[in-house]
């Protein structure tokens, strides 16, 4: 009687990929939270006349936390800041042009924000600045910081983009000259 023992290795990699997917996928139920809490809002403020003070900051809040990964998410697949039309159509050596003025605007936008917005994010933290209405949540207090965060994690998946691309182009180059030419 023969047993079949589990690949550790599979499992594993199933492992990674599942927790792959929910980390890409997950911010996107954080949109349904809001459908759900504005609802909530409309349902208390014109049915019952007893609006929240909450739906509205904790909306913008979560929508934020959303927008901001979303530049993460489209940065990692390598889909951010391009007109496809003319990037599909152009030759190799036109979209490495393209491929550099993308990734020295990214820069450039990622360093400013980071550097320029650490200041600001670093006192909102520390003094735990809040919201200043009624509900008064410490959403600058917190978004601030994630966004100076995310503005340096997407110029590092620009850098990584923009080294894959170089390879890629390279490596047309010396596999057949002409691959590269337009």
């Amino acid at each position: 009687m023969s047993t079949k023992i589990p690949n550790i290795t599979d499992s594993d990699e199933e492992h990674k990929r599942h927790t792959r997917l929910t980390l890409e996928t997950a911010p996107a139920w954080l949109f349904a939270f809001v459908v759900i809490a504005t609802t909530y809002e409309v349902i208390a403020r014109y049915v019952f006349m007893a609006p929240t003070v909450w739906a509205n900051e904790l909306s913008l809040y979560v929508c934020a936390i959303g927008y901001v990964y979303a530049g993460i998410y489209s940065m990692k697949h390598d889909r951010h800041l391009r007109i496809t039309i003319a990037y599909d159509l152009a030759g190799p050596k036109l979209r490495l042009f393209f491929d550099i003025v993308q990734f020295v605007s990214i820069i450039i936008f990622c360093a400013a924000l980071s550097i320029y917005g650490f200041d600001e994010a670093w006192e909102a933290l520390t003094t735990w600045e809040r919201y200043g209405t009624a509900f008064n949540a410490p959403i600058p207090a917190t978004i601030k910081p994630f966004i100076v965060v995310c503005g340096a994690v997407m110029a590092l998946y620009a850098t990584r983009n923009f080294i894959l691309k170089l390879a890629a182009f390279k490596a047309a180059i010396t596999a057949g000259g002409k691959n590269a030419d337009a």
